[in-house]
């Protein structure tokens, strides 16, 4: 896909944003893009954790398992991406993974806002979905060693769980207009790569 591709598919866009957005679902490289950026995300956890010593609480593992069903939507859709069976699939996991993490995200801030060392509303032994012993079978990325709350990083006067709202946000954002743009392909039927 070289530069005047590139263009033309922005001028596509101009021209019927649905069918174009729709096309750009067909391409492999739209679902590393994805991916690449849910594998930054888990890094800064990681590098939070490792390198800057920010023990994370138990919303924080909860979030990083969101992140992780968010790369795994982009890995399931990129199998073959104008497969409408693992379109749908990825689709539905990218919504749970969204949705869970964002409310965490959310809870998290409530956190923030009355934080108490002594009444912390955390746990060291966090409940995963489906009780799945996560923390027991990967304790280096969802063990929970912190506080909620506890930390004082900010960026831009954001503190970290609010940055995941806004995070989490884009993800269920870019979640609808990916699905509606995909119903309306299908719908007209329009093929799902150009050329």
């Amino acid at each position: 896909m070289g530069i005047a591709h590139f263009v033309e598919e922005l001028q596509q866009l101009k021209q019927n944003p649905p069918a174009t957005l729709f096309r750009w679902q067909g391409y492999r490289i739209t679902w590393v893009i994805m991916l690449v950026t849910t594998l930054f995300l888990e890094l800064c956890a990681l590098y939070f954790q490792y390198i800057a010593h920010m023990d994370p609480c138990e919303r924080c593992v909860y979030q990083r398992l969101a992140v992780m069903l968010l790369g795994l939507a982009s890995v399931v859709i990129m199998v073959s991406p104008q497969q409408r069976v693992l379109r749908l699939l990825g689709y539905g996991i990218w919504l749970m993974g969204a949705a869970y993490g964002l409310s965490e995200a959310i809870n998290q801030t409530a956190d923030y806002a009355g934080f108490n060392p002594f009444s912390s509303s955390c746990s060291l032994q966090p409940v995963f979905p489906f009780e799945l012993p996560l923390d027991n079978w990967w304790p280096t990325m969802f063990q929970p060693t912190g506080i909620c709350g506890a930390d004082n990083w900010t960026l831009f006067s954001l503190n970290m769980a609010q940055w995941m709202v806004i995070i989490f946000s884009i993800y269920l954002l870019a979640a609808a207009v990916c699905i509606l743009s995909s119903a309306y392909g299908w719908l007209k039927k329009i093929s799902p790569v150009s050329r």
